[in-house]
């Protein structure tokens, strides 16, 4: 918990993951508690680790309560000056689980970062600086360029029923400068208030781990307005989904710069190579909630990291959506870009049915032929067992 919000924040050189942390201190013997003197933490710290601050504590369940009751300690002590500084240090006990991230956690993090309670993590410098230079994943983002009133980089249908664009989805110029193109929706009362408009980007590449942020400039004149970013992972399945942009014309626009590509039919000529999406399935999925005032321009950033406990998301798709009561949208400039790269360690996970679980798979499959095992030996005839040595 500590170590994600510490890799989502930046700002500090951390493990690539908290299993090496643990596989470290299990092969050395190592076992540092709540009382475990700050002389041999800083031992462990500064020769185990070749580190500076470390951050430990424990975490107990109160027993006789029947609600989530912990007895929490938590210290985060700089060990880099002679004489160690504690930046945070706290024992309480909860009366909910959800204290412990939102409230003690946040707590060690603000003091940590040398900020206000409450402020907003600071810019993270690597951050800026890859928002400015690393390339857009979304090839036609800028919605300049189409095939036949089919936009670069964009699916060739859109809504519900997947009809093709003119009606409901429509590349049209900006009204008052016919220079820009952007994406509209217009629809009526009986579509928006019941399933709405979506339309899809053309799938682009993606790291687990690795941070993006999306940007979008988008107006409305009425509808609520919204944006998904999902992402994929290969599951195979005798079930056969649509591969995303069948019958475009455009498809062969690609992704975008991190796809993979293949010889076309000219000798310079690229198309993107998607990989079998009747196979990908949803893993993961962003909700960016847009908010701003009627009949104007807004701009919406946000960022997101894909992740998930069991698969690896590998492809994304962006969605855009607008839905209740009737009227116009448009978006324009759609933007991802990667700003923090993954952790080394980020491959280090022991897949597992969701973050509240603590038990793996491989331990659920361990148990489950132990189970079977014990079935078996609980269902063989009594007497004498046949062996290759014979019985006697």
């Amino acid at each position: 918990m500590i170590w994600q919000k510490l890799h989502r924040e930046g700002g500090f050189l951390i493990p690539d993951s908290m299993a090496d942390v643990r596989d470290f201190c299990e092969m050395n013997g190592i076992k540092v508690g709540p009382e475990t003197p700050l002389e041999k933490v800083r031992d462990i710290v500064k020769s185990g680790f070749d580190a500076d601050i470390a951050i430990w504590g424990s975490v107990e369940r109160v027993p006789g309560h029947s609600t989530d009751v912990y007895d929490l300690v938590i210290k985060c002590v700089d060990f880099s000056t002679p004489t160690p500084i504690v930046i945070y240090e706290k024992s309480a006990r909860t009366n909910s689980v959800s204290e412990i991230p939102h409230l003690y956690v946040q707590q060690l993090l603000d003091a940590l970062y040398g900020r206000q309670p409450g402020s907003p993590p600071p810019p993270d410098p690597i951050a800026e600086e890859n928002w400015k230079k690393n390339p857009n994943l979304i090839v036609g983002g800028d919605f300049e360029r189409a095939v036949n009133g089919v936009p670069v980089g964009w699916e060739d249908r859109a809504g519900q029923d997947r009809e093709p664009l003119g009606r409901l989805v429509a590349w049209v110029p900006e009204p008052g400068n016919p220079r820009n193109h952007v994406i509209r929706f217009s629809f009526d009362r009986s579509v928006g208030d019941t399933t709405g408009v979506m339309y899809y980007s053309l799938p682009f590449q993606v790291q687990e781990g690795a941070t993006y942020r999306f940007q979008c400039r988008w107006r409305s004149n009425g509808p609520a307005v919204k944006v998904f970013i999902k992402c994929y992972a290969e599951m195979p399945s005798e079930y056969r989904t649509e591969s995303p942009g069948t019958g475009s014309r455009n498809r062969a626009a690609g992704p975008g710069a991190s796809s993979a590509t293949s010889r076309a039919n000219s000798r310079t000529e690229t198309r993107t190579t998607y990989p079998d999406w009747s196979q990908m399935r949803e893993c993961y999925r962003s909700q960016q909630n847009l908010k701003g005032p009627l009949n104007t321009w807004n701009i919406h950033t946000e960022d997101f990291t894909p992740r998930h406990t069991q698969y690896t998301p590998t492809w994304g798709r962006v969605m855009l959506y607008a839905y209740l009561g009737e009227g116009t949208v448009e978006f324009d400039d759609i933007v991802i870009k990667q700003i923090i790269p993954p952790s080394p360690g980020e491959s280090k996970k022991d897949p597992r049915r969701s973050l509240a679980s603590g038990v793996t798979l491989k331990e659920m499959e361990e148990r489950e032929r132990a189970s079977r095992g014990d079935a078996g030996q609980e269902q063989a005839p009594p007497g004498p067992q046949r062996s290759g040595k014979g019985t006697r």
